[in-house]
């Protein structure tokens, strides 16, 4: 009897506590990381057209702004705010220079590949 008593109750309990909607939320290198790619996949994409290095920055801007408004709540959520704010400032003024770098080597890379 006493076996049978204890087994049920954690199973009650269990059935009484509400299910949890919250998930487990990206940090703020996982986000990064994804922005990061959103943005290079844009930048693939678009050198193949006439766009220009100006408007192709815009688009993947455009395109990937909600990752990027994602980093920025994980960086709040996950640093100091003098860190937030140091580190937002850095990706801030990074990003067009490195924008640029990486078409540079997008190009850079297809020039050297044999034409088929």
């Amino acid at each position: 009897m006493r076996i049978g008593w204890s087994i049920a109750v954690p199973g009650a309990v269990v059935a009484a506590q509400p299910i949890s909607a919250q998930t487990a939320q990206p940090s703020a290198m996982m986000l990064a990381q994804a922005h990061d790619r959103c943005m290079t996949t844009y930048a693939v994409r678009l050198t193949n057209t006439a766009a220009t290095d100006q408007s192709i920055f815009a688009d993947a801007t455009a395109g990937c702004k909600e990752l990027k408004d994602q980093l920025g709540a994980a960086i709040a959520r996950d640093y100091t705010p003098a860190q937030a704010t140091e580190l937002n400032a850095m990706l801030e003024a990074q990003a067009k220079p490195n924008f640029d770098k990486l078409l540079q080597r997008i190009r850079a890379d297809r020039a050297a590949k044999p034409a088929n």
